[in-house]
């Protein structure tokens, strides 16, 4: 099983799913966000993934930016007939992407067993 790490991502492969962990606890500073933007696209470029978990267990905080780095990575996964599917999300990071309805674009699931199972 494959495994890398950056400074605000882990990733890991489980059945062909690229399952990448945020590490950072809170995503609301611009500099951060723009870092952990840039080591996603980038471990989804290097490792040519297509099935991706995005897992948020124990991040506390996200801000509009980082959600917007979800839909960008969203939207290049579908582009090439790709998948995104989000788990672990705090009650108060739900409350916010149903509120915004960002939750009727992206798979949200509440572990991530569930969500792997949907690959």
């Amino acid at each position: 099983m494959s495994q890398d790490s950056t400074e605000h991502l882990h990733l890991r492969f489980m059945n062909g799913v690229a399952v990448i962990s945020v590490t950072t606890l809170y995503l609301q500073s611009e500099d951060v966000i723009e870092k952990v933007g840039a080591e996603l696209f980038d471990l989804v470029d290097k490792y040519e993934c297509t099935k991706v978990l995005l897992t948020f267990d124990g991040v506390r905080l996200v801000s509009s930016s980082m959600l917007a780095q979800v839909l960008k990575l969203h939207r290049m996964l579908a582009k090439n007939k790709g998948r995104l599917r989000l788990s672990g999300l705090s009650p108060g990071l739900r409350e916010v992407l149903r509120a915004s309805q960002i939750d009727r674009l992206l798979d949200v699931f509440d572990d991530d067993q569930a969500a792997l199972a949907k690959f």
